[in-house]
């Protein structure tokens, strides 16, 4: 019996170790794949930089994931050019380019055909999971409707739209990033930041068509009524109103509204 036992007990921890040197394997492959998409994901955004502007490449990298420092302090987003001819060489679908001044939010903006095409695709085509920063499909690609939706992915890493949460978990956050910059093949708008919170996936924030501008008043209420701090930044159904949108906890999105000033 005594055998038995002793057998039963060397197969029981054989079969252990097996298991747990499967687990390391796939953990070890798991971490490669996610090490190779990230990879993927900086060398796609770099070789979309370069062909807006080569000059411009420094700057990117340098503010790539990283919030503001002194040195950023002398950025200004009149200067800053966009060579969207090049861009459109590459991928016909870009429409514009979207750049906070100081914390590393600095990509093409893309409009596929609906909301699932650029979801897991980046700009230059490649499937990866950090997508692209794409309009909703229903908006107008001049940004002139009342109300235009950007989607980006909550990276990790805070690359994509990663760093919108920083407006609730990070204090002073806000006042160093009040505003971001629209280019587009003909314009640059600038939009400054009066509102955030945490919505459901199918909340009514996510509409884009509206009757007339009373009815988009009654819209922009609700934006300030459920922002989780007064910014003192007013809004109404005049402003034209640009609003940033990311994954959040399970179920939810989080939400950062901008009105355009200039």
């Amino acid at each position: 019996m005594m055998k038995k036992s002793e057998s039963e007990n060397s197969k029981r921890s054989r079969m252990l170790f097996a298991a747990g040197l499967f687990l390391v394997i796939l953990a070890v492959f798991e971490l490669a794949g996610i090490q190779t998409e990230k990879l993927q994901e900086e060398t796609a955004y770099e070789k979309m930089m370069q062909a807006a502007a080569e000059d411009q490449t420094k700057t990117h990298a340098k503010t790539r994931g990283k919030d503001k420092t002194s040195s950023d302090k002398t950025f200004d987003y009149r200067e800053w050019k966009i060579d969207f001819e090049a861009l459109q060489s590459i991928n016909e679908d870009i429409i514009g380019w979207i750049r906070f001044d100081y914390n590393g939010i600095n990509y093409p903006i893309l409009k596929g055909n609906d909301n699932e095409e650029y979801l897991d695709t980046l700009p230059d085509g490649t499937k990866n999971l950090a997508g692209s920063i794409f309009m909703d499909s229903l908006c107008a690609s001049d940004f002139t409707d009342f109300h235009t939706i950007l989607y980006g992915h909550n990276m990790k890493n805070l690359s994509m739209f990663g760093k919108l949460k920083l407006y609730r978990m990070k204090q002073g956050y806000y006042e160093q990033n009040k505003y971001f910059t629209i280019y587009l093949p003909d314009a640059v708008c600038r939009y400054e930041i009066f509102a955030w919170y945490e919505v459901q996936n199918e909340d009514s924030v996510y509409q884009v068509g509206f009757q007339d501008r009373e009815a988009f008043d009654t819209f922009v209420e609700q934006m300030i009524q459920r922002r989780y701090r007064d910014t003192s930044v007013a809004a109404d159904g005049e402003d034209t109103i640009v609003t940033l949108s990311t994954c959040s906890v399970k179920g939810k999105r989080f939400v950062v509204h901008g009105k355009l000033v200039g």
